[in-house]
C-alpha cells in the first residue's frame, strides 16, 4: 500500500473540521448506556456462521456497507474512500464512515480499515466518535453488500499521536482484522481557521467464527 497511506504521512486521520467551544461540549454516551447495550448484546445467540446473506439497500451514494455497534447504539453507512494527495479522505458527513478501499474488504487476509470523524461543528457526534469506550468482547456487525459478518473487539482502544506511522494497519496478510479509527486526544484550536486533534483512537476486532 506504500508510505503514501501511512497515517504519519500528512496526519491522515487528523480532524480537519472546524471546531469551536460549542462543538467541544458535545456530550458523550454515558457509561451506563454502554453497559446496558453490552448486556443486551450478550444475550443474543452465538454466531455459528461467520457470514450470512441478508438484504442490503444503500441509502447514500458510494455506500458499500452498513456498520452497527450495539454497545454504542450506532448504525452508519460505510462509503468507499480512496487517497487524495497522499491522505485518506473521510466522508464529510460525520454520520458516515469511510472504508480505505486500498485495504482488503472484510473477511479477506489483512486489515480492513474504517475511519470516521469524531465530531464536526454543526453536525454533532461522529458515527465512530465513541469507539474509545469499546472494550474487548463488544460486537461490530457489518452488512457488506448483503454479506453480514459479526466481529468482536479484541483490543482496548489505543490513543496514538497522528504523526506516528502504523504499518500494521496497512497489510493484506494475516488473519482478517477490522480496524476502527477516529480522532481524539488534545484539540488545538486556531482562531478563525479551525484546528485538529493530536491523536488517533484505534480499536481492532476479529471475525467471529474464525
Amino acid at each position: 500500500l506504500g508510505a503514501a497511506l501511512a497515517i504519519a504521512a500528512g496526519a491522515v486521520l487528523s480532524y480537519e473540521g472546524i471546531h469551536n467551544s460549542e462543538a467541544a461540549q458535545i456530550s458523550r454516551l454515558t457509561r451506563r448506556d454502554h453497559i446496558r447495550a453490552r448486556r443486551l448484546a450478550s444475550v443474543t445467540k452465538p454466531v455459528t456462521n461467520p457470514v450470512a446473506l441478508v438484504p442490503f439497500t444503500p441509502t447514500v451514494q458510494g455506500q458499500v456497507a452498513t456498520i452497527s455497534i450495539p454497545a454504542l447504539n450506532v448504525s452508519a453507512p460505510v462509503l468507499t474512500e480512496g487517497p487524495a494527495n497522499g491522505q485518506l479522505t473521510i466522508p464529510p458527513d460525520v454520520h458516515n464512515v469511510g472504508w480505505d478501499n486500498q485495504t482488503p474488504s472484510p473477511g479477506k487476509p489483512g486489515v480492513t480499515l474504517l475511519a470516521g470523524h469524531v465530531n464536526w461543528v454543526g453536525q454533532g457526534e461522529g458515527a465512530l466518535g465513541e469507539i474509545g469506550q469499546l472494550v474487548p468482547g463488544d460486537k461490530v456487525i457489518l452488512n457488506w453488500q448483503g454479506h453480514e459478518s459479526t466481529w468482536r473487539i479484541t483490543t482496548n482502544p489505543t490513543l496514538s499521536p497522528n504523526t506516528v506511522a502504523h504499518p500494521q494497519l496497512f497489510t493484506n496478510q494475516g488473519r482478517p482484522t477490522l480496524a476502527l479509527v477516529t480522532c481524539g486526544g488534545p484539540f488545538r484550536e486556531i482562531p478563525g481557521v479551525g484546528g485538529s486533534y493530536a491523536d488517533n483512537v484505534i480499536v481492532e476486532a476479529q471475525l467471529v467464527g474464525r
